[in-house]
């Protein structure tokens, strides 16, 4: 079951989700539980600041 809930937590942050937003759908009542993903946020938000970026370089 860890490994599911793993996967899960994984895929909705990578597909967008906040890390607040997983906890609340997991049902994590520590914010800490959920935040072992918050790595996996801020690669997504990086990449969205570099497609600015990159739009307004053009």
């Amino acid at each position: 079951m860890e490994d599911f809930r793993h996967t899960c937590a994984s895929r909705l942050v990578q597909n967008g989700m906040t890390v607040q937003e997983t906890a609340h759908i997991l049902g994590h009542t520590n914010i800490a539980t959920t935040m072992r993903y918050a790595h996996l946020e801020q690669n997504k938000v990086a990449e969205k600041m570099k497609a600015l970026i990159d739009r307004f370089n053009e």
